[in-house]
């Protein structure tokens, strides 16, 4: 009975070590991932400096993490997230679905560079689609999946993105480059509705929400700008027709001033 409880103190206390190496190693874990399977997933190099994690909290922060651009573009990157958080339900780390509470952005700078066939968001976008739901469905039968070990799904409670800044480049205007501010974006529920989506789908649709709110912002920014140029054009117009019609005033006094010395010489010479 002794050796018995002595072999299951033994047996929880390797469990507990090795537990508590894998907390302390998760952030080694995370950043591995996201440095490995992120240029793969968005076939764009992704640099990270560093994670750290909490193991009590479960409180990850991620810095310095540099999303490049797709091939065929000069900014030197897409999205540049400098210092931000995610809460991980530590427990969900154990079972099927892994579970985020909470990832919070805070201003993050985003480019957006516009060519005369795409923008370099489009083509991150249609990388990150995945191929299953890119690929138009057909009637044949379906081929048998080959056993594999079960991957993890995600879930994302809530996700926020504030005071962001969209630098925009115009290839077709030479480059021309603008500064526009990106509404908050807040989102809920990520991949809860089928009890978890896989990590691509996930990114898929944050990253869709993203850049479908960064086109709103340049559309409404160059509309903004639009009319500006219009209103510009407007006033110079006005300025114009106003010293136009100051000169005609000026004409015509001119003439009237004429008409009156004449008629005033006529009187003096007796016509």
């Amino acid at each position: 009975m002794k050796k018995a409880k002595k072999i299951l103190l033994i047996t929880g206390a390797v469990i507990l070590i090795l537990v508590v190496a894998l907390m302390l190693s998760l952030g080694q874990i995370i950043k591995t991932g996201i440095t490995t399977a992120g240029p793969k997933l968005a076939g764009v190099p992704i640099k990270l400096e560093q994670v750290v994690v909490n193991p009590l909290t479960g409180l990850v922060r991620i810095k310095g993490l540099v999303i490049g651009n797709p091939d065929g573009f000069n900014t030197p990157s897409a999205m540049e997230l400098n210092d931000f958080q995610l809460k991980i339900k530590m427990s969900s780390l154990f079972s099927k679905t892994i579970e985020i509470e909470k990832i919070l952005i805070d201003a993050p700078q985003i480019t957006y560079e516009k060519s005369l066939k795409s923008s370099n968001l489009s083509t991150l976008q249609e990388n990150l689609t995945p191929k299953e739901a890119a690929a138009p469905k057909t009637e044949t039968a379906p081929v048998p999946e080959k056993k594999k070990g079960a991957a993890k799904k995600v879930i994302i409670d809530d996700f926020q993105l504030n005071s962001a800044k969209v630098n925009v480049t115009i290839t077709a205007l030479g480059g021309k480059e603008l500064t526009l501010p990106l509404p908050s974006i807040h989102l809920q529920n990520i991949g809860k509705e089928s009890n978890g989506a896989s990590p691509a789908e996930v990114v898929s649709e944050v990253f869709n929400s993203v850049s479908k709110a960064v086109v709103e912002a340049v559309s409404a920014g160059g509309e903004m700008a639009g009319k500006a140029l219009k209103d510009v054009g407007g006033a110079a117009t006005d300025a114009a027709k106003g010293a136009t019609d100051a000169a005609k005033g000026a004409t015509d006094a001119a003439k009237s001033a004429a008409d009156s010395i004449k008629k005033g010489f006529g009187g003096l010479l007796g016509k």
